[in-house]
């Protein structure tokens, strides 16, 4: 059994879909830089991405959810109109059955008199209704003809049955087939985005001196991140330690020294242990509080001066890619 298909991106297909073709645009523009680079990054590499794009856009379908709920509201309102077409019939027969039996409580049961209220909003139970109607009109056609219910009538019983009868047959088949569909969508979606996604990584080296046109590649958007500030004070020959790995966190951090006089600082394991340098920090001066994964477990500041000093942490979610 094969396994369920993913979108290996974020974000919707459309706008995925809308950025990888402006990065296939910028690719196209700039082939012999990427050429240069790796040969493999050449005009067959752009034709093959084009005709990924070309199959996608082909099986692509915008917000996908909304648009396959809203192609099973198409089939069964399809459905429904079989069905109405079914119950104005019924009531045509019923009409004329009553003028051939007036006094014939039986015979009107036979036309369904009775059933057809429990059977009237449903479209499978009304396959098999139409099919019984049509065979006790035919049973008593030339009672009905006699009221002027045609031949042609009677016969139109059968014909919408079968109608009703294909329609509730297709609609299932479709919901059957959607899955197959959209496993299609799906990886032709991914292959496309593929493309884009390996042409993202080689101009990250292509363009590393050149930020405008890293980011024309760059399949994260930048966003403006969530910003939160703390300060701690620090009196005359204070010291206070900072955990660096809760601090890092999905964070990038800076810490500023926002007093007038310069602090020393340092990772450490511990309070206590004192590198062999330590590092400072002057009044104003703003430091990147770099490392995902620091080697050392604290961050230490020190204040040496004979005044209070104001150290501040400035701390920004790494942004999240929309797709990427």
């Amino acid at each position: 059994m094969a396994m369920e298909i993913k979108r290996i991106y974020k974000g919707t297909d459309s706008k995925m879909s809308s950025k990888i073709h402006s990065s296939m645009n910028f690719f196209k523009i700039h082939l012999a830089d990427f050429t240069a680079y790796d040969p493999h990054l050449d005009i067959n590499y752009l034709n093959h991405w084009k005709a990924a794009g070309e199959l996608a856009g082909s099986l692509f379908v915008v917000n996908n959810d909304e648009h396959e709920t809203f192609l099973d509201e198409l089939k069964i309102k399809e459905s429904n109109k079989a069905l109405e077409k079914c119950r104005a019939k019924y009531k045509d027969v019923k009409y004329f059955a009553g003028k051939a039996f007036p006094d014939n409580k039986e015979a009107m049961k036979e036309f369904g008199e009775g059933a057809y209220s429990k059977v009237c909003n449903s479209r499978f139970k009304m396959v098999q209704f139409m099919e019984t109607l049509f065979g006790v009109a035919s049973k008593y056609k030339v009672l009905l003809i006699a009221q002027n219910f045609s031949q042609a009538a009677i016969d139109e019983i059968a014909t919408l049955a079968t109608e009703l009868s294909n329609d509730n047959k297709a609609q299932q088949l479709k919901k059957k087939e959607r899955p197959t569909e959209t496993r299609k969508r799906i990886e032709a979606l991914n292959r496309f985005y593929s493309f884009g996604q390996k042409v993202s990584e080689a101009a990250q080296e292509v363009y590393r001196y050149n930020d405008l046109l890293r980011d024309d590649f760059r399949l994260a958007h930048r966003h403006h991140p969530k910003v939160t500030k703390s300060w701690f004070v620090l009196g005359n020959a204070s010291v206070r330690k900072t955990a660096l790995k809760k601090l890092l966190k999905k964070f990038i951090v800076t810490m500023t020294n926002q007093s007038k006089e310069t602090v020393l600082y340092w990772q450490a394991n511990n309070i206590n242990e004192m590198p062999l340098q330590k590092h400072s920090l002057a009044a104003g001066d703003v430091i990147a509080v770099e490392a995902q994964n620091p080697e050392k477990k604290f961050i230490v500041v020190q204040n040496t001066s004979a005044k209070t000093a104001r150290i501040m942490f400035t701390k920004e979610k790494w942004p999240k890619p929309e797709f990427g």
